[in-house]
């Protein structure tokens, strides 16, 4: 059993964080409501392909320096003044580098003025997103601050939103909006130096010799940190070559959806990272033991969440996205099932980090990259053709799901002790079951009214309890989790 000292811990940075993302996924539901009514399925092709285009390419920033900061930083934690200035240094060149490869890519492509702009925009919006994501806000989570992160995040939120809001409904334009967000983020980035600096964090001078053990620990996991930064996005970069720009709308709306769903996955990776790491640093019995009572504990909190999008995916695009997108609503539902697998398998993932070789994780991405290409290249006609208007987005999930599964089972096999069990096993069905049977009941299901869904949700708590998927002792574990009046 884990120390109930550090459960409270992860359980307070937990609580903090989840308030701040709902805080921010609140707000940020303004403008994807008005962004898809003002622009239409076109315009938003154009701004999901820059925007994905923008994170594939800058998937090569991090060089796998967060490796390195969750290995290190929680056991010594004033380390940070040794190498945040030798960090800064080495991402900013390599920022810059990256985005002359970009804008090359974009040239040879042939891609329109409009594309180009807002793809070059958001890619620097994505250099200083990917770095605070995984390395600035990180170091200052290990460090303790936890509400300072989570209220910074809330007012980036909020100039994006007010500045956007402004300009749809003043001058909109792709190109626009694309700079509102590198206003806001390129907000967040000062705000943070400006306090890293009065916190003597920041100690110009290159560092060479903290370089070199920097890159010795984290090089390793640089090509596993690309393959899976380009695994995550080869969907709609495959979409927009083999499809239409108003197929990237359509399957983009449907994603930005589970994208809405994925909000506790940063909250439970910055979380219990620390405590992760601390553990495996102990013994790998009970770095292991953690592993299986997080994951356990992750796949309680997605079954609501899977059962919730399945009965009211298509109301809540419809509201989010209005009737030009209605092809969408289907992919909503065939996506539910690949939001699973990305739950379980950013944690997982985010555990072997920790505990396993680069080059593991690297030859891991690399297939289930090139699986994923594949099956999109297969799949992607065949759905436009079976299925006409969103199909596409129906075979990108159908494929995305295979390539997920197999993801999950290796990354399993990576685990330094064995957690594959009959009982692990027999929970992923019990999570997934549900998804399958929304899916090939989805015409049924978006007949029913609203009140009628409301009353079949509750239904995955007997559910949970019959199936065993939920215990006894998972109550009283969660139950003791609780803080005590007056504790």
């Amino acid at each position: 059993m884990s120390d109930p000292v550090k459960q409270h811990s992860v359980l307070k940075s937990l609580s903090v964080m989840t308030l701040s993302v709902g805080a921010t996924q609140v707000i940020a539901l303004i403008l994807k409501m008005i962004m898809p009514r003002i622009f239409g399925p076109e315009k938003m092709g154009i701004f999901f392909f820059a925007e994905s285009t923008a994170s594939l390419f800058f998937a090569f920033l991090p060089l796998g320096l967060t490796t390195y900061i969750n290995r290190t930083l929680p056991a010594k934690p004033d380390h940070v003044k040794d190498i945040l200035w030798t960090v800064l240094v080495v991402q900013a060149l390599t920022a810059v580098l990256i985005g002359f490869a970009m804008y090359g890519t974009l040239l040879w492509q042939g891609q329109n003025s409009e594309t180009i702009t807002s793809t070059l925009i958001m890619g620097a919006y994505a250099a200083f997103f990917m770095f605070q994501k995984d390395i600035f806000q990180k170091i200052f989570v290990i460090l303790g601050e936890v509400v300072l992160i989570s209220r910074l995040n809330v007012m980036v939120k909020v100039i994006l939103v007010a500045g956007s809001v402004i300009i749809l409904f003043t001058a909109p334009s792709v190109a626009a909006i694309a700079a509102m967000h590198l206003v806001s983020e390129v907000f967040s980035f000062a705000y943070l130096l400006r306090l890293a600096r009065r916190s003597n964090f920041v100690q110009a001078g290159m560092k060479t010799p903290y370089l070199r053990s920097m890159l010795k620990v984290s090089l390793p996991f640089y090509l596993a940190g690309v393959l899976n930064g380009v695994y995550a996005q080869i969907d709609m970069v495959m979409l927009g070559q083999l499809s239409t720009q108003v197929e990237v709308g359509y399957f983009g709306a449907a994603y930005k959806i589970i994208g809405i769903c994925l909000f506790l996955i940063p909250v439970f990776q910055n979380a219990v990272t620390p405590v992760l790491s601390q553990a495996l640093a102990r013994d790998a019995g009970s770095f292991t033991a953690l592993i299986k009572e997080y994951l356990h504990n992750l796949m309680i909190a997605a079954l609501p969440l899977a059962m919730g999008l399945i009965l009211f995916g298509d109301l809540v695009a419809s509201i989010l996205n209005g009737p030009a997108f209605e092809p969408s609503h289907r992919t909503v539902a065939f996506l539910t099932p690949v939001l699973l697998m990305m739950y379980l398998n950013t944690f997982l993932g985010g555990c072997l980090y920790l505990a396993s070789s680069g080059r593991r994780l690297s030859m891991l991405f690399l297939f289930g990259g090139l699986i994923n290409v594949a099956l999109d290249w297969f799949l992607i006609p065949r759905g436009i053709e079976h299925f006409g208007v969103g199909g596409a987005g129906l075979a990108i999930s159908l494929a995305t799901f295979l390539c997920e599964t197999y993801v999950f089972f290796a990354m399993l096999l990576m685990l330094p002790q064995r957690i594959i069990s009959g009982r692990l096993l027999w929970n992923c069905i019990v999570i997934f079951l549900p998804c399958w049977i929304g899916m090939y009941f989805h015409q049924e299901l978006i007949g029913l009214s609203f009140w009628a869904r409301c009353l079949y949700f509750p239904f995955f708590i007997p559910y949970a309890l019959i199936t065993g998927f939920v215990t006894r002792s998972d109550i009283k574990r969660l139950m003791q989790l609780v803080p005590k009046k007056g504790r």
